[in-house]
């Protein structure tokens, strides 16, 4: 299965499960990964290894 990334995306699906199952520490993490540290604890900090949705939750016009 293929997997879209967007532009920006640093991370893919199979580093984001072993972001969250590492016993590395967060520094250690970011320097493999090179991204921050920030990142790391994110995703730590999912329940899930996916994406986010990025549509806005609410309308602000009138319809």
């Amino acid at each position: 299965m293929s997997q879209a990334l967007h532009s920006q995306a640093r991370t893919t699906h199979l580093v984001r499960d072993e972001i969250r199952n590492s016993t590395l520490s967060q520094r250690e993490l970011a320097e493999r990964y090179n991204v921050s540290r920030l990142t790391i604890r994110k995703w730590q900090n999912r329940d899930s290894a996916e994406d986010l949705s990025h549509r806005p939750r609410t309308m602000h016009t009138t319809l």
